[in-house]
């Protein structure tokens, strides 16, 4: 039965309606004022996005009216109308004599739930917690103070209400972003006791770090058998485990430099026992064995991009890493996108039927926010569920995907499942491409008179193979390298300091010095052959021993030869290199890595073209940007051009101005077209 106490007179009537749970266990159910209070910090985001949240529905409510539908506006007053709940230990009632049941801090647990179907053989919970004694004291044991709460969704939602759990699924952000610490309960991790001198030895918050240091050799198998313990607990692996932990924000300065704030992961000990270690201490000690063992996505901060102002993180991203997690509701993994993304949303359509819908709905909700990214997907195989459709499956679930600057896709009107209509930069058709040939790379011979060697990437310490080096021999990639080298000296010094900027910006500086990696730095062994480079680029600058262009000098040269030779490289260098000239204003770009599919040889290859959203114009050289298209022909056909592959665009100019100067010309090659694209 629930009680209405308030035991001292001097307290406003805004205390907690009391319910014992059991002879153990009592819960709270906060007042709207109370949960105001606790609320205070989750509801900040949440009240800065209302007008990004409005926009967001609006531009949907125009491209595609049926995902508009499946969302509806998240406010305070929404968040703080949902019941939440709070339980406490019988023992910690007397605590409250003196204040009424009024709550000022709780702790959320961020745990597995198990089937009776999965429990290990003799494993009990205890009394009234979905969780056995041992977690259970280790969690009451967390409690700073007697009037510290525990929220734990299997007690503090209403289970048999199907309105309690949509209500609490769109309040859950906030739940754990409010919470004063985080536990994390890893039931299936048993360590031993040298792993566990490990978190007494490196739980060193305050220690200056330094990527160089490296733990003592005897000490390697002991921290490897450690990761790979805690790197196999089921709670890494499920969309809500991944939800709880980013939403309560573990990179931000509240819970990296305050102990109270850090959240605490709970393990078993020898004996029964149970071993407590903050995130910090474990994320080093993961840390110190990752270049052996799979890197988990969860140590990739998903909201980096929203900490820049005037920037966000990839919505896409957030998608993809939570794809990868297990979830028993595919409609779940759209408020945990949602939710992880900080947008006032909330999920309320029907149950979904297939991950490809997800994807759909997540990437028209990205592209809705401003992020262009969806627009450059391609290369997974065909998707089934939405028969043809200009929208492609990636191969990979990046969870890496830079972050993108707040802005409206200007150039996008109307979407659905099958169709795209957008604006478009038409450029020479792939037909009127030139190839980089074998005897055009006679002059890379000066440059590099033997097979071009790899340069290894510097790295701060040990890491993996994978990373750092190349799975076919320095003589199968010679060829590629010679190509994309000797398209560069073909076009001139113009194109390649345009390309040299481009990658620098794009690719170099957010990609390649990051994390492990250093920063990249010239080869010294290229020295000779940046001077040769230099002395084609410029043969008369070079003769006549006029000071070199600032805009490509030998130091860039060098450089740019390292990067060549860069294993990491490869995926801009491709197989082949194609130069689109004419219709550039002579300015000329690279066209490299295109990926096709089934329908790309449905018909002559002079019908295809090439075009690029003008919404990719200003993104990141990264991603495949330019489309290749055929004209959709036959009865019934809903689209103007059907979507046949995707390449990179390298080193362009200025797409925007050379279709301007085209406009009107009847031999334009640079056109600017609204159409409809399908698959």
């Amino acid at each position: 039965m629930t009680e209405v106490h308030n035991l001292n007179p001097k307290i406003p009537l805004c205390t907690a309606a009391y319910e014992p749970l059991g002879n153990e266990l009592f819960q709270l159910i906060l007042t709207k004022e109370n949960k105001a209070e606790i609320f205070e910090h989750g509801l900040t985001k949440l009240r800065k996005n209302q007008h990004e949240a409005s926009d967001v529905l609006e531009i949907l409510e125009k491209w595609d009216p049926l995902t508009r539908s499946l969302f509806t506006l998240r406010s305070p007053s929404t968040i703080l109308d949902t019941p939440f709940r709070l339980v406490y230990p019988m023992t910690d009632k007397s605590s409250f004599d003196e204040t009424g049941f009024y709550v000022r801090q709780y702790m959320a647990v961020s745990y597995c739930w198990r089937s009776k179907d999965f429990l290990p053989v003799g494993y009990e919970r205890h009394d009234g917690w979905p969780v056995s004694k041992p977690f259970v004291d280790a969690m009451i044991g967390e409690k700073n103070h007697p009037r510290v709460g525990i929220w734990m969704d299997q007690l503090c939602i209403n289970q048999d209400s199907a309105e309690d759990k949509r209500s609490s699924v769109a309040a859950m952000d906030v739940i754990y972003r409010s919470c004063i610490r985080l536990l994390v309960l890893l039931e299936d991790v048993f360590l031993d006791e040298a792993e566990i001198a490990l978190h007494s030895k490196y739980d060193l918050p305050r220690a200056q770090y330094d990527p160089a240091w490296r733990p003592p050799a005897h000490e390697e198998p002991v921290i490897a058998s450690f990761y790979r313990k805690v790197a196999s607990a089921r709670w890494w692996e499920r969309a809500w485990c991944f939800h709880e932990f980013n939403t309560n924000e573990p990179w931000t300065d509240k819970r990296q430099c305050n102990e109270i704030h850090n959240a605490t992961f709970i393990m078993n000990g020898p004996n029964g026992s149970t071993v407590k270690i903050k995130w910090w201490t474990l994320h080093f000690i993961m840390c110190l064995a990752s270049h052996e063992e799979r890197i988990q996505e969860i140590f990739i901060p998903v909201d980096h991009g929203d900490r820049e102002p005037g920037f966000r993180g990839s919505i896409m991203a957030r998608h993809n890493a939570v794809s990868t997690k297990g979830c028993m509701l595919l409609e779940d993994r759209l408020s945990i996108m949602v939710n992880l993304s900080g947008l006032a949303l909330a999920y309320q359509g029907q149950t979904r039927q297939s991950a490809e819908e997800v994807m759909y709905i997540s990437a028209v909700l990205a592209m809705a926010a401003g992020e262009a990214y969806p627009l450059t997907m391609f290369g997974g195989p065909i998707i089934p569920a939405m028969r043809e459709s200009w929208f492609q499956r990636h191969l990979l679930n990046d969870v890496t995907i830079p972050k993108f600057r707040l802005r409206d896709l200007k150039g996008v009107h109307r979407v659905s499942m099958q169709n795209i209509e957008l604006d478009m930069i038409f450029l020479l058709p792939p037909a009127a491409w030139r190839g980089v040939e074998d005897e055009d790379l006679d002059p890379t011979y000066r440059i590099f008179p033997k097979t071009i060697a790899t340069t290894l990437p510097a790295t701060h310490g040990p890491t993996s193979e994978v990373l750092t080096t190349v799975r076919r021999p320095d003589e199968d990639l010679d060829k590629p390298r010679r190509k994309f080298l000797a398209g560069c000296l073909m076009n001139g010094p113009d194109f390649t300091a345009r390309l040299w900027t481009q990658l620098r910006t794009d690719v170099i500086g957010p990609n390649y010095n990051q994390g492990l990696f250093k920063e990249l730095a010239p080869n010294p062994s290229l020295l000779p052959a940046a001077i040769e480079l230099l002395r084609q680029l410029f043969p008369v600058t070079t003769l006549l021993t006029i000071p070199a262009s600032s805009e490509f000098n030998i130091e860039d040269a060098q450089l740019f030869l390292t990067w060549l030779t860069d294993p990491r490289s490869l995926y801009y260098i491709g197989v082949f290199t194609y130069q689109i000239q004419r219709g550039l204003g002579g300015q000329g770009a690279f066209t490299t890595g295109a990926q096709v599919n089934a329908h790309f040889t449905d018909g002559p290859s002079d019908e295809l073209v090439a075009a690029v959203p003008i919404d990719l114009f200003d993104m990141s050289c990264i991603p495949l940007r330019i489309w290749l298209l055929r004209p959709c022909k036959g009865k019934g056909a809903t689209s103007q051009w059907r979507l046949v592959g995707k390449a990179l665009l390298l080193g362009e100019p200025d797409l925007r101005m050379e279709a301007r100067k085209s406009k009107g010309r009847d031999d334009a090659a640079v056109e600017f077209r609204r159409v409809i694209v399908g698959g």
